[in-house]
């Protein structure tokens, strides 16, 4: 029998779960290689490395004001941009 949740699980999470006490999943190798493998993938993700770019002095400007709006720094919002292109999420017409 499951322990009392405070909050209710849907028929998936409580199969998954029902699964789990009953020892149907099992570890992938040891922990402490999974912690590292996983803390290695995150740390190259989250690289960033600063860049110079030649922009045009009224498009560095309108980006400005565009920040200033969503009261972020204009760096931000010019990396928010790249990623968001380069995920396919934003397209140049």
């Amino acid at each position: 029998m499951m322990a009392e949740l405070e909050t209710e699980l849907t028929k998936e999470e409580s199969e998954i779960a029902e699964a789990y006490m009953a020892g149907a999943y099992k570890p992938v190798g040891e922990l402490e290689d999974r912690k590292r493998f996983w803390l290695e993938a995150v740390k190259e993700t989250t690289k960033k490395r600063p860049v110079s770019l030649r922009l045009q002095e009224q498009d560095i400007q309108k980006v400005k004001a565009m920040a200033y709006e969503q009261g972020i720094p204009y760096q931000t919002l010019i990396g928010s941009i790249i990623h968001r292109y380069v995920k396919g999420d934003f397209r140049v017409i």
